[in-house]
């Protein structure tokens, strides 16, 4: 079944604009269309983002277990490409999410996060 997107419009680019705008459910669900049809090298890459997206969702409902684990797996498939990847700047998200990841599991520990952690956004420059 695919997801009803306006006429036209990227599913990867409603995908991070969710994600973006903090709607982490939906930006899997949007994602996860786009990567069950997908069968070339982006596959991996976009599973990472998924796992990503799933990982913020975890932490917005409270599980911090579910949002670190799911920070660790979707950063260990992106970190596999190039530092930008689709346009996106696969470094620079690994690197937010390594730090939200280490942030989270102190919190796991009843340790104050060095800083509250802020979502990352995804910028994307198609080329």
């Amino acid at each position: 079944m695919e997801r009803d997107t306006p006429h036209g419009l990227d599913p990867i680019q409603e995908g991070i604009r969710l994600f973006n705008d903090e709607y982490f459910f939906e930006a899997h669900e949007v994602l996860e269309d786009v990567w069950k049809q997908e069968h070339g090298e982006p596959r991996l890459f976009l599973q990472g983002l998924i796992q990503i997206s799933a990982a913020y969702h975890h932490y917005q409902n409270g599980n911090l277990v579910g949002a670190a684990t799911l920070l660790q797996r979707g950063a260990d498939k992106i970190r596999k490409y190039p530092a930008r990847y689709l346009g996106i700047d696969a470094a620079g998200l690994v690197a937010r999410v390594e730090a939200d990841r280490k942030a989270i599991e102190r919190m796991q520990h009843a340790e104050p996060p060095e800083e509250p952690i802020e979502f990352p956004r995804i910028e994307r420059k198609i080329e």
